[in-house]
């Protein structure tokens, strides 16, 4: 027994039209794949850009709490050698602020600001 099969014109441009369809549906997902790629590419380049500003943040802002502290020790052993307990007790009392100061609060406020300002926001000055 022989089965034949005999297509129409319209069978074969109906066959056309799905492997048509399939290969632009394979090309829209490779230019999203792209597209998708691309976007990751640019949020890490974006995450290591804030990555940096916040280490130089860090870096700068405890260099310049190291600082601080070297100034008011030195502040400090000069009080102690004159002999100076009014003045060695207000010294102490600024270490005491300055340790109590986290660079991270300022920080918080740093991030409370561009979280501000990056809003639709209309200034009255």
């Amino acid at each position: 027994m022989t089965l034949k099969t005999e297509l129409s014109l319209k069978d074969v441009l109906t066959g056309i039209q799905v492997v048509a369809d399939c290969v632009r549906d394979i090309q829209k997902e490779r230019t999203e794949q792209t597209r998708l790629r691309e976007q990751s590419r640019v949020d890490v380049e974006h995450l290591h850009a804030m990555r940096d500003v916040l280490m130089d943040y860090l870096d700068r802002s405890f260099d310049e709490r190291r600082e601080n502290f070297r100034q008011l020790f030195e502040r400090l052993d000069g009080a102690i050698a004159s002999d100076n307990v009014g003045m060695a007790a207000a010294v102490l009392e600024s270490v005491v602020k300055l340790a109590d100061a986290s660079p991270f609060k300022a920080l918080r406020d740093v991030a409370a600001t561009r979280a501000a300002l990056g809003k639709q926001t209309e200034w009255k000055f």
